[in-house]
Order: C-alpha cells, then sequence, then structure tokens
C-alpha cells in the first residue's frame, strides 16, 4: 500500500517544484532552473499516471489489503466492472483526474514551450491544481490498507472478499461515463490558468495573452465541451436504462450539478467567438472562460460531498472539505479577479468607447443578438444553479429542508428556451435576409408561439398540472401548449440551414464550408433536442399488468397472450428462471486453504474464517471430531460431531466455516490452528455448508415476447437482482426496444412466480438519439476544420490546401 501512496507524494513533490519554479521566473523575470520544469511536468504526469495504474493493478488481481479496492470491487465483478471500481469511490476519481490534468499540463508544455514568461504563470497555475489534487490525495489515500478499516485486526488481515462495486454502477454506459467527464474537467483547466493568466498580467499593466492565445483557448474549450457533452450524454442513457424510470432526465442534484457547467461552457463558446480586443467581449470572454473550472469543482463537490441527496452519489464526504477549499481558490481566481479588474478597470478612453457605440447604436444589431444569446443562455445556468443552492441556503438559515422539483427547473426554464430559440433563428436570418425582414421573420414566427402556446388539443398538451396557488409564472407557462415548441424549432431550422446554403456553396475553401456544415447540425440538432425531449416527456404513455402464473405459463408452449390495458400493447411469457452470481462459484475464491491459515498466522486469531482442503486425517472423539487438512497443523473441529454425521472420509475435498483457533490443542502436537465450528458447517467441496455464503446476487429473469397491434415487436428479458452483499440493493433489468418513431419500454417486478408488468410507450427517442450524435459530430467538424482555429490548421498537409480566411463567424 504504502509504494502506491509514494508515488503520490513523489508526485506531489515534483508537482510543488515545478509550480514554485514557474511562478518564482515568472514574478523575477529570469529562466533559473528552468530547464528543469519540463522534466519535473513529465515526472509528475507519469508519477501519477503509475500510481492510478497501481491502483487499476490492484482492482484487477483483487488485492483486498487495499481498503479502496475492498470497498469497490468484489471476486465476482467481472475485469471490466473491476477497472469501473477504480473511480467509483472519491479518492480513485480524484486520482484520475489528477492524472489526466497532469498529462494536459505535459502536453501543454512539450507543445508550447515555456519561454514567454506568461506561459510560465499559465503552467504554474495548471501544475498548482495537480499538486492540489495529489496532496488530497495524500490526505486520504486510494491506497490505505485494510488495517484501517478494521483497526479491531492485526495489521496483515486480508478479507478473502470484496464487499462489491454499487449496483448501478454495473452498467457498460457508467463505465465509460467518467473517464470521458474528468477528460473534459482536465481540458478546462488549461483555459482556466490562460484567463488567470490574461487577468493578472492586465491588472499588473502589462499585455494579455487572451488575443494571442484566442485559438488555443477556442481549441481547449470546444474540445472540452465535445468530451462534456459526450459524458453527460451516456449518463443520460445509462439513467434510462438503469434506474427504470424510462427517462433521460428526472433533474435530480447531480444531474442538475452536471449540466450547470456544460450550460456555462456553451455561453462562454458563443463569448469567446466574438472576443475581439477592443470589443465589450475584451472582458466578458476571458471571464467567463476563468470561471468555467469552478463551476466544475462547484458540480464536483456536490457530487461527491454528500451536501446533496442523489440516486448518484456513489460516493459521500471525505474530500468534501478538500473541494470546498478548491472551490474557494478557484472563484477567487475564476470570478473574482475579472470581477475586481471590471470593477476597477480605467474607464475606456473615448474612442473605445465610440468604436462600440458605433457597432451597437441600433439596439438590433449582431452585437446586441450575441449579448442577447450569451446573456439567455447563462440565465438558463443561473436557474440551475439556483435550484440547486437554494435548498442548501434555506436549510442553512431556517433549518427547514425544502426540496426543488423537477416542475421549477421545466417552467423555468421553458421560456428562456423559447427565447434562445427565437434569438438564434433572427441571428441566422438577419445574416442573410438583413435587418428589415429579418424582423418581419421574427414577429411571424413569435405570434406563431404564442398562438400555439394557446391550442392545447388535451390536458395532456399543457407542460404542467398547476393550479391556482401556484406562482403566476407557473400559472402562465404551466397552462401552455408543448405546440408552443414547434415554430420557433421551426424557425432556427429554416434560418440555420437557409444560411448554410447562402454561405457555403459559393466559398471555395473547403475547410470552411465543413466548418459551417458542424455549425448548421450543432444549431439543428440542439432544436430537435429541445422539441424531442419536451415530447418525450409530455407524451410518454404507459399500462400495468399482473401475470399471476407467470412461472407456469413460461413452461407452456403456445401460452397466453396477454392484452395490457388501455394500450395497444400485448405479451406473453416465454420463460421463468432465477439465477445467482457468481454461476459457478468456486470455493477456492471463497475460502482459505491451510496453507493460507498457516501463513496468516495469528493475524485472524479468534476470527471467522472459511477453510479448505484435503481430509488427510480424521479423529473422532466424545465431544468432537477433528479433520486434518493437507497433512499441515490446520485442523478442522465439528464439536459434539460424528464422522458419520459430517460424511466425510479421508481423501476427500472438505470445506468448512468457524473461528481460528491457535494453540487450541495443546495435548496435539501436529496441531497449529483449529477452526472450531458445528456439524453444520462442515462438508464436502462438492456440496459446501450454507454457511459457506457463495452467492453475491439473487436474479430473476422473465422472457418476454411483446406485441403491438397484434404483431410482434420486440422479444428478449427483464427482471430484477438483488445484491446481497449492498443491503439487498434491487436493480432493474428493462426490456427496451428501440423504435423509428417510439421506443417500447418494459420493466417487471418479479415475485414469488408473480410478474408485474409496466409497459412505456416512449415518443421521438430515436430522433433524440440523432440529434445528439449530430450535435457532436457537428462541433467534431468545426473542431477538425474551422479555418481560424481548427485542428487542421495544424496539419502541414492540410494548411497547403487551404488558406482563404474565414468569411464570416458563427
Amino acid at each position: 500500500m504504502m509504494g502506491g501512496t509514494l508515488l503520490i507524494g513523489a508526485a506531489v513533490l515534483s508537482g510543488l517544484a515545478a509550480t514554485v519554479l514557474l511562478f518564482a521566473n515568472y514574478l523575477r523575470r529570469e529562466e533559473r532552473y528552468l530547464d528543469a520544469v519540463t522534466p519535473l511536468i513529465g515526472t509528475t504526469a507519469g508519477l501519477l499516471s503509475l500510481a492510478l495504474a497501481y491502483l487499476t493493478y490492484q482492482f484487477v488481481t483483487t488485492d483486498y489489503a487495499n481498503a479502496y479496492v475492498w470497498n469497490n470491487t468484489a471476486n465476482y465483478i467481472s475485469l471490466f466492472y473491476r477497472i469501473t471500481g477504480v473511480y467509483a469511490g472519491n479518492q480513485g476519481s480524484i486520482l484520475l483526474w489528477a492524472a489526466l490534468t497532469a498529462v494536459v499540463a505535459f502536453w501543454a508544455v512539450a507543445v508550447r514551450g515555456l519561454e514567454r514568461r506568461e506561459t510560465r504563470l499559465v503552467q504554474g497555475i495548471t501544475m498548482g491544481v495537480v499538486t492540489y489534487f495529489a496532496a488530497m490525495l495524500v490526505l486520504d489515500s486510494p491506497f490505505k490498507p485494510i488495517s484501517s478499516e478494521f483497526p479491531e485486526m492485526d495489521p496483515g488481515f486480508v478479507p478473502i472478499d470484496g464487499t462489491g462495486l454499487n449496483p448501478l454502477l454495473i452498467d457498460p454506459y457508467m463505465a465509460i461515463h467518467p473517464p470521458i467527464m474528468f477528460i473534459a474537467y482536465a481540458l478546462l483547466t488549461m483555459p482556466f490558468a490562460i484567463a488567470v493568466t490574461h487577468f493578472i498580467s492586465t491588472v499588473r499593466g502589462e499585455d494579455g495573452l487572451f488575443e494571442e492565445w484566442i485559438g488555443s483557448v477556442t481549441r481547449w474549450l470546444r474540445i472540452a465541451w465535445l468530451f462534456l457533452t459526450a459524458a453527460i450524454t451516456l449518463g443520460s442513457l445509462w439513467s434510462y436504462r438503469v434506474l427504470g424510470w424510462g427517462g433521460i432526465w428526472a433533474w435530480d442534484p447531480v444531474e442538475v450539478a452536471v449540466l450547470i457547467p456544460w450550460l456555462f461552457l456553451t455561453a462562454t463558446l458563443h463569448a469567446v467567438m466574438n472576443y475581439r480586443s477592443r470589443s465589450t467581449y475584451a472582458t466578458l470572454a476571458p471571464a467567463m472562460t476563468g470561471a468555467t473550472l469552478a463551476l466544475i469543482v462547484y458540480a464536483t463537490a456536490i457530487v461527491r460531498s454528500g451536501v446533496f441527496r442523489s440516486v448518484h452519489s456513489f460516493a459521500d464526504g471525505g474530500i468534501g472539505a478538500a473541494l470546498l477549499v478548491l472551490l474557494a481558490i478557484t472563484s477567487i481566481l475564476g470570478i473574482g479577479l475579472p470581477l475586481g479588474y471590471w470593477l476597477l478597470r480605467e474607464p475606456e478612453t473615448a474612442s473605445e468607447t465610440a468604436a462600440d457605440t458605433s457597432q451597437s447604436q441600433q439596439w438590433v444589431s449582431r452585437v446586441n443578438l450575441k449579448h442577447l444569446a450569451v446573456l439567455s443562455i447563462g440565465l438558463l445556468g443561473f436557474v440551475s444553479v439556483w435550484g440547486l443552492t437554494f435548498p442548501v441556503l434555506n436549510a442553512s438559515v431556517t433549518g427547514v429542508e425544502v426540496e426543488v422539483g423537477g416542475q421549477y427547473y421545466n417552467l423555468w426554464s421553458y421560456p428562456i428556451v423559447l427565447g434562445v430559440l427565437l434569438v438564434l433563428g433572427f441571428y441566422m436570418d438577419y445574416d442573410v435576409e438583413g435587418r428589415r425582414r429579418a424582423l418581419i421573420s421574427l414577429g411571424i414566427f413569435s405570434l406563431l408561439t404564442v398562438l400555439a402556446a394557446l391550442i392545447a388539443p388535451s390536458e395532456t398538451w399543457t407542460l404542467s398540472n398547476v393550479d391556482g396557488s401556484d406562482a403566476l409564472l407557473y400559472r402562465l407557462v404551466g397552462n401552455a401548449s408543448a405546440l408552443s415548441i414547434l415554430p420557433p424549432a421551426a424557425y432556427v431550422c429554416l434560418t440555420v440551414i437557409k444560411r448554410t446554403l447562402e454561405f457555403v456553396p459559393g466559398n471555395p475553401n473547403r475547410n470552411f464550408q465543413l466548418k459551417q456544415v458542424g455549425i448548421t447540425m450543432i444549431h439543428v440538432a440542439f432544436a430537435l433536442l429541445v422539441v424531442t425531449v419536451t415530447f418525450s416527456y409530455l407524451f410518454t404513455a404507459q399500462s400495468s399488468l399482473v401475470v399471476a402464473d407467470a412461472d407456469r405459463e413460461a413452461t407452456i408452449e403456445g401460452s397466453a397472450v396477454h392484452e395490457v390495458p388501455d394500450s395497444n400493447y400485448a405479451v406473453q411469457v416465454s420463460d421463468y428462471r432465477s439465477y445467482q452470481r457468481p454461476e459457478e462459484p468456486n470455493v477456492e475464491n471463497m475460502a482459505l486453504s491451510s496453507e493460507q491459515i498457516v501463513s496468516r498466522g495469528q493475524e485472524i486469531h479468534e476470527t471467522r474464517q472459511p477453510v479448505y482442503g484435503t481430509a488427510t486425517q480424521i479423529n473422532t472423539g466424545p465431544n468432537a471430531t477433528v479433520i486434518q487438512l493437507d497433512n499441515s497443523g490446520i485442523w478442522i473441529g465439528a464439536m459434539n460431531a460424528s464422522q458419520t454425521e459430517l460424511g466425510i472420509s479421508e481423501g476427500d475435498q472438505v470445506v468448512g466455516v468457524g473461528t481460528v483457533m491457535w494453540d487450541f490443542l495443546p495435548n496435539m502436537p501436529q496441531s497449529d490452528g483449529v477452526v472450531v465450528t458445528e456439524a453444520a458447517n462442515v462438508g464436502p467441496v462438492s456440496n459446501p455448508p450454507t454457511a459457506l455464503d457463495q452467492t453475491r446476487v439473487e436474479g430473476t429473469a422473465v422472457g418476454l415476447t411483446v406485441y403491438q397491434n397484434g404483431e410482434q415487436i420486440a422479444r428478449g428479458n427483464a427482471g430484477q437482482e438483488q445484491y446481497r452483499q449492498q443491503g439487498g440493493m434491487e436493480v432493474r433489468d428493462v426490456l427496451v426496444d428501440r423504435g423509428l418513431t417510439h421506443d417500447t419500454y418494459v420493466i417487471a417486478a418479479v415475485d414469488d412466480g408473480t410478474v408485474s408488468l409496466t409497459v412505456k410507450q416512449i415518443p421521438l427517442m430515436t430522433v433524440m438519439r440523432l440529434s445528439v450524435g449530430a450535435l457532436l459530430l457537428g462541433m467534431l467538424l468545426v473542431i477538425v476544420f474551422d479555418p481560424a482555429h481548427g485542428l487542421a490548421r495544424l496539419w502541414p498537409q492540410v494548411t497547403r490546401q487551404q488558406t482563404t480566411a474565414e468569411t464570416t463567424s458563427d
């Protein structure tokens, strides 16, 4: 265990040395020992990566001498999910974050070097964050020995099996989701450092570096956005499959916490794309860039501190205080510093003011539209921030716990989303049609939006169930029809596509064309995503059915087809089976051999242990039968039992569960230790006693054939699993049939042969999945082919092909 902690401790030292040298060289304007910095950063990244690899190795080999491993995996868990256990808890996830951030820092210094003075401050801030993470792990190491969990045991005690991974994490989506998320977090550390350096340099009366580094900042932010979007998507898919509620978003506190940095990052990207050194974004864009990391730390503190009760709170407590300190530091640097600069800066010169005024003297201008879009997205983020923060503030002030439900987020966010869509459509139209015609189009689609809000064919079409006691906004928005989302979404799609058709065909720059296609995909996908999310929640229909003799019906060929009430579905039970995991338990994985008992010695004295071996001698006395194992000094002592009762003969493979007692039979010199137990706890390995509990998971699966309008649409299993070592926690295995227009989602609850089925019809899920795919692909095109800041510019063979400058911005 000490090896892992030593690796992290060494990373702290090398990271601290690099940080000090970088700050010293920046402040003193010198290059003293600067040649050592890059190797130190590389060493820090290497040590943290090695520590992460070592922890992963311990999970793969189930080294339960490590308390963190013992807490987050078990023998029956497959290799893939043993690796997942590495970041299932606080310490492992912080180690992953720290290692990724250190690799990002090393990559940046390897590419950009440290020749420029400001670069040293950027790297110093980044390495400061890495060093802080590493210091957190020294104080709360993922390599603590198991004796810390069992202080009553001797230091060498090692359990045979682990307690197991949280069952909700045993899913492919959740295995991939955290690393993708932490890659995004690590990438955002660099633009944070650049923004902070920009303001420090500016405050010190030097030139800021944001203008010169705008390309680098843009790339970091876009790639981080890509990973963050992918991570949220994977988390939503996990929620859809595992949590059994049939939805992708439930406004759980952790889901809200993750959405906040995504919204803010989206707004930041729009602000950065419009950054000019003399524009109104000269302060706002770097300020938003710097604030993003603080919001990420805020979200992480919520997920990991245990402040909020959430179905996602897999790792509570432990590092909450350290994260709050980091939140304070990043907030001061990323929010307080820009805010202070903005408040205390010198008034703008007359020429600068005139330049800004000339650009925005008309209230309907591209500049103001961009402002409005950025502020609207930021306002969306504030709705989430307030919804998450208000319960904490209220509890702190009044002592009364309140819960902010989904209605708050939905009803406050909905009008803002409508506004964002209308502004987006207007902006795109403005580019092509000009101000006057675009205003006419905006008026038409705004009117259509209002009219559509009044048309609700049935109560289902209204956004929420509200009554007269609700707030005015709730009553206005809640009674609006979901049709109101269609005009602004159509407005965006039409204008974005029209703008692309106007700009792309006539432009000879292939990279520009691909970038514009990417921008079109992003904005159209966003509009479709908003529509599909709205409709999927409002128009999800569900019905229930109980099949009383499902176990009997499963044995009948051509069993009855049950109509699901109030739906066009019917189901047929075609299979019913119970199972357990591990499917083929191995006694060697559950019990100690006689050699292991000897090697552990006094550390397991008076502890209850399972033991197995070959019976090489059996002595039966008036009060007990003792069985020697493997010609060793280890015996099984069955009290008040006879050999006949035990059914064990010499040469048999035997297993017993009892209390290990050293020097228990002093009159038997060949006896070192005896596992003292009852006869019921001893048996042959081929038929182990029930005391050797080998079952970790008990599951029941029901084979179902699902019909819709008389036609078979799906066939598969649904059921449930109970995890005995996680307090009997149950996880549902759902059957999902993915259709072009809707998904059919079947949840089964099984109890003693009776199956309760819930069949849901969820509309537009395929459109939603395609929209997310288009969103990600669109951003990938922008990241690669943006003529101004795309990665293609960094590829010599590509930059030789296209050099035409970008003519318009997004």
